[in-house]
């Protein structure tokens, strides 16, 4: 009951009543035009009848010298014609041809004629002066102009009415189901205002507009939940990593303030809190970024970049820290690959996937570096042939502060995959992990031009 209240003052049901009425209007005017030409053709048709008859009657008049008044009577005595004539003299008297009720005006008129059966007769005529200042009138019946209407505007008012109730109907009917479409995506979003997160908008599965729309918007709610939920877990992780870093600030200070009075001790104190408060520095920078690589995204200031020479300058500079380390870093870079990228953050992600190369490796691993095209995309890899990734693992590397049992003894906050991850999607691109047995190849794939 309170939807009917409702439609019609809705936009869905005024947008079908409009159409509607400009419709039903249309029919209206063609209706009336065709209805008027018709008549006038009939008018027209008539009057030349008339116009006609007069000439007639004026040429047998002047050819046998009977004069008008013989030839009215001859007509009306052996013609059964519709038309009708009348002439009267100087005062207006009848001299020939039927009653009248009246005489008419000098030129076009509607007029009635006397008859013994029917009464008055309303007759088209045309009056005209003779010789001696009588009247002629020369008239026709106009009867089918007179059953056009009688036929015509009955079922044309009909045929209006009958498109105006039609045409109101569907605009009621289609405004309901505009209306309960809408209906529908305001109550899911009602619900989800309520806290109701998992609520979508159900779909008719006519593949309608509507239907495209409601699709649209789940997928931005799954978006939107996904975010949330990566919003609260970067909250709990946050909260779980910083609890440590300060514990540990807490009892180097209890500690600095609870022994000696000594400088030396005192200064070993401070240091060791410069330490953990750098380390949770690093950790809010390494958050910062990834929020603003992902916040920026397609808005990621992109130049024509050499990215072959980038890769091959950067696994140069590696070179040491690798032979110090004992490891052996090998490189297969293909040349002359050229992108459409921001060189800062390329560089970033290559340096992240050679530092976790390096780091979660054990001594006298090999290390790989790997730059090739692949179609209209570009693939980095980093390879490696140390303990590896479990494959249902693999996936959640990417996400925020996610680090395995074997590396927690490494330094760090498991943020490193999570920016290479950030930076190949502001590239229109993404990261995975694959197995490289043993080890784990991490690969990211970019397009050439941004899609």
């Amino acid at each position: 009951m309170a939807e009917s209240v409702r439609l019609p003052s809705s936009t869905a049901f005024r947008f079908a009543a409009f159409f509607s009425m400009a419709f039903t209007l249309l029919i209206v005017v063609l209706g009336a035009g065709i209805y008027w030409a018709i008549r006038s053709e009939l008018r027209y048709d008539l009057d030349q009848r008339i116009v006609t008859g007069r000439d007639a009657l004026i040429r047998d008049a002047s050819r046998d010298g009977s004069g008008l008044r013989h030839a009215i009577d001859y007509r009306i005595a052996h013609e059964s014609s519709d038309m009708r004539y009348a002439l009267l003299d100087a005062r207006g008297a009848r001299v020939a041809g039927r009653s009248i009720a009246a005489p008419p005006a000098l030129g076009w008129s509607a007029m009635n004629f006397r008859d013994k059966d029917i009464g008055l007769d309303a007759t088209r005529t045309f009056a005209s002066r003779t010789a001696d200042g009588g009247m002629l009138i020369v008239g026709a019946d106009p009867e089918a102009i007179e059953e056009l209407d009688a036929r015509m505007v009955p079922l044309f008012a009909a045929a209006c009415g009958l498109v105006a109730a039609i045409g109101m109907a569907g605009a009621f009917l289609l405004g309901r189901v505009l209306q309960r479409r809408l209906d529908e995506i305001g109550s899911t979003a009602e619900a989800i205002i309520a806290g109701d997160l998992a609520r979508r908008i159900a779909l008719s599965g006519s593949g309608d507009e509507f239907d495209r729309l409601s699709a649209t918007l789940n997928r931005m709610l799954e978006r939107i939940a996904g975010l949330l939920d990566n919003l609260r877990q970067v909250s709990g992780d946050i909260a779980h990593d910083l609890r440590t870093p300060l514990t540990r600030l807490r009892q180097k200070l209890e500690l600095a303030a609870a022994g000696p009075d000594e400088p030396a001790a005192l200064k070993q104190a401070m240091d060791g809190a410069i330490e953990q408060t750098d380390d949770m520095l690093a950790l809010f920078s390494g958050i910062l970024g990834i929020s603003e690589i992902e916040a920026g995204g397609p808005g990621v200031r992109l130049t024509r970049i050499d990215l072959s020479a980038l890769v091959t300058d950067l696994a140069d500079s590696y070179l040491p820290s690798a032979e110090d380390s004992n490891r052996m870093l090998t490189r297969e870079i293909e040349p002359g690959i050229e992108i459409d990228g921001n060189r800062e953050l390329l560089a970033q992600a290559a340096v992240n996937l050679l530092d976790n190369a390096l780091r979660h490796t054990p001594a006298g691993t090999a290390i790989g570096i790997r730059l090739a095209a692949r179609g209209n995309d570009v693939v980095l890899a980093v390879s490696d042939h140390g303990p590896g990734v479990p494959a249902e693992d693999r996936a959640r590397m990417f996400t925020r502060f996610t680090r395995l049992e074997n590396s927690r003894s490494t330094p760090g906050h498991g943020l490193g995959l999570s920016l290479v991850a950030a930076i190949a999607g502001a590239h229109g691109g993404g990261a995975t992990l694959h197995d490289n047995e043993p080890g784990v190849i991490a690969m990211v794939t970019i397009p050439r031009s941004p899609r």
